[in-house]
C-alpha cells in the first residue's frame, strides 16, 4: 500500500495516521521476524473497543540497527475506511 524512506518519511506516514485517527493505538501482533538487515512484522490498529479494526504488515530494511525503509500492506481494512 504505501513505501517510506529515511526518518522524515517513516515519521510523516506514522504522524499522518495518528492525525487521521487520534484514538486509536498501534499494537505489535506476534513476533518480528528478520534475516540480515530485513525483518517483517504484523500489526494491528484501532480504539479501546475494537483494538484490531485495521491491521497489516509490514517488512522493513535496516542499516546500523535503525530503520531504512519500510514496505507497508494492509491485511484488514474496515468497508467504510
Amino acid at each position: 500500500m504505501t513505501a517510506a524512506r529515511g526518518r522524515d518519511e517513516i515519521g510523516g506516514l506514522i504522524a499522518g495516521v495518528q492525525d487521521r485517527f487520534p484514538s486509536f493505538r498501534f499494537a505489535l501482533e506476534g513476533k518480528v521476524d528478520g534475516f540480515g538487515e530485513n525483518i517483517r512484522f504484523s500489526w494491528s490498529l484501532g480504539s479501546t473497543e475494537e483494538p484490531d479494526m485495521i491491521r497489516g504488515t509490514d517488512f522493513a530494511v535496516l542499516e546500523a540497527g535503525r530503520l531504512k525503509a519500510v514496505t507497508g500492506f494492509l491485511d484488514k481494512v474496515p468497508a467504510a475506511a
